[in-house]
């Protein structure tokens, strides 16, 4: 199974939003992201932008 590091905005340790993410989705006006523990993380008026499998990293940009 693929547990992403995802980041918002950048690519710095500073820009991670969640680590060991395993479930995505997309809503009208936030991307949800769930952890392999269950936990759960909004991220509001943001797009995916960049998805890498190998590298396991997601990345989100915010709408201003």
């Amino acid at each position: 199974m693929c547990e992403f590091t995802v980041y918002l905005n950048g690519h710095e340790d500073s820009d991670i939003v969640a680590t060991n993410v395993i479930k995505t989705k997309v809503g009208p006006d936030r991307i949800s992201l769930m952890d392999s523990a269950g936990k759960t993380y909004r991220v509001e008026k943001a797009f995916i932008t960049k998805v890498d499998s190998i590298m396991a990293e997601m990345w989100l940009e915010s709408v201003a």
